[in-house]
């Protein structure tokens, strides 16, 4: 798996190569580079943003290097600030730029949102989260936190429709159900998963599950089980992981945890044993296994620079 750390390079800043060995997170291989955000692995290829590597520009940057390390290509510009979430289809790279509240095709071309939602503080403007492929493959979907919108285009960013989240609740990552009849989104601001229904190409808002009323809570990242059947978020301020049966449109509270650190951002399910989890503000990555989908015992807590993304 590869642990992202969002420091700069003398901090011990860039990408680490891992494994669980022996009861603990063991590092086998490191790429230092400025701030990398977020990553995903496809075509043999790890694809890395960066939060502002150019000299000159507050803009991001984008990389992509052979899942060994070599092969690194050039910083390419996003076209955006803060660049925050990616995904691959095919040879096309879709990136979300959070401050700019724009998705961008191959750092080349832009569609950019617009409005803002009722969150004064939070909403004051778009700002796009989490880009992702439908299940054919023909579309993109882009989450905007700051308009509450799940956005529809295709693959040459132009619109093809778009559905509200809750007005305040700040849509913020989506993952598609198992058959891809559904959407499971987590909100941020108030801390919840909404789910839509996918079809022709449309999403339909259908309803909202809340997570916490805890003072501070924020949600983060969402994944899905192997088998479809459950779902998983990370809530910031709360410091909890939360576990969700998912039959369809219908989602249920099953467990709550700690996540052994401070502020759980982006997690990831390894091999459908482990959950491992990137706490920011402490520098603590977790180890859990699962059990029959629920998260069981703290494996071990390795130390990690600011540790925002993990994928494998």
């Amino acid at each position: 798996m590869y642990i992202l750390s969002c420091e700069k390079p003398e901090k011990g800043g860039g990408i680490y190569r891992c494994a669980i060995q022996d009861g603990g997170l063991k590092t086998n291989a490191y790429l230092p580079c400025d701030r990398p955000m977020y990553a995903v692995k496809s075509g043999g290829r790890l694809h890395v943003l960066l939060r502002a590597p150019f000299a000159n520009s507050e803009n991001s940057g984008y990389f992509s290097c052979s899942e060994d390390f070599s092969d690194k290509t050039e910083v390419r510009d996003t076209l955006g600030k803060v660049a925050c979430h990616l995904c691959v289809i095919e040879n096309d790279v879709y990136i979300a730029n959070y401050l700019s509240g724009n998705i961008v095709k191959n750092c080349k071309k832009a569609a950019a949102h617009s409005g803002r939602g009722v969150n004064a503080q939070r909403q004051e403007a778009p700002h796009a989260h989490c880009a992702i492929p439908s299940p054919c493959g023909k579309y993109v979907l882009c989450t905007d936190l700051g308009t509450d919108t799940l956005y529809v285009y295709d693959r040459e960013l132009d619109p093809k429709g778009a559905a509200n989240a809750p007005a305040g609740h700040g849509i913020r990552h989506v993952v598609f159900s198992k058959d891809g009849k559904y959407i499971y989104a987590v909100n941020e601001l108030v801390p919840s998963v909404s789910v839509f229904a996918w079809q022709n190409a449309g999403a339909r808002y259908l309803d909202t599950v809340k997570l916490t009323d805890a003072a501070g809570a924020t949600g983060a990242a969402i994944r899905l089980s192997e088998d479809g059947k459950f779902l998983y978020c990370s809530v910031r301020g709360e410091n909890a992981l939360y576990v969700l049966r998912a039959e369809g449109e219908n989602l249920s509270v099953e467990q709550k945890t700690g996540c052994g650190g401070e502020s759980p951002r982006d997690f990831h399910i390894i091999e459908n044993k482990f959950l491992v989890c990137c706490n920011g503000s402490d520098g603590g990555v977790t180890v859990f296994s699962l059990q029959s989908g629920r998260i069981g015992e703290l494996l071990c807590r390795s130390e990690v620079p600011s540790p925002l993304c993990c994928t494998d």
